[in-house]
């Protein structure tokens, strides 16, 4: 039976998602929990290095905007669990999407389809490659 390519991919795992505008953010998590993930939603850097300790252990990946104090973000959690995957998010600034891309890191283009948010999240997820984050990079 062939695959139908419009459908999304699933998964169970919990997804970290640290992004500062509300409609964004709960578009996000409303997709990603559709397809099964656990979803916990942060808006700043402060909420996220709270759920990250509360749910020590359980979080296997952190979806977050690439530009700024995301990257930041990503290093230091990165640092007290280093098995969990970094997925960024890059919306109108080329700057940030470029610096993702030369890094050879993960990310997906905002605006995004459920498609293509829960595509990239599996891709993310099952990869075997781990991208060792560079301490210092900034835009």
């Amino acid at each position: 039976m062939p695959v139908n390519a419009t459908i999304a991919p699933r998964g169970s795992e919990t997804i970290l998602l640290v992004e500062a505008d509300p409609e964004t953010r709960k578009l996000a998590a409303f997709m990603l929990a559709k397809q099964g993930y656990t979803v916990l939603e942060a808006c700043n850097r402060v909420e996220a290095f709270a759920l990250f300790d509360r749910r020590a252990g359980e979080v296997e990946l952190l979806l977050l905007e690439a530009k700024g104090r995301g990257w930041e973000l990503a290093e230091e959690l990165n640092q007290y669990q280093p098995h969990v995957r970094v997925l960024f998010m890059c919306g109108g600034s080329a700057r940030g999407a470029q610096f993702v891309v030369e890094q050879g890191l993960p990310f997906l283009r905002k605006p995004f389809t459920m498609c293509e948010i829960a595509g990239k999240v599996r891709e993310v997820l099952d990869s075997r490659i781990e991208k060792v984050m560079t301490a210092g990079a900034s835009f």
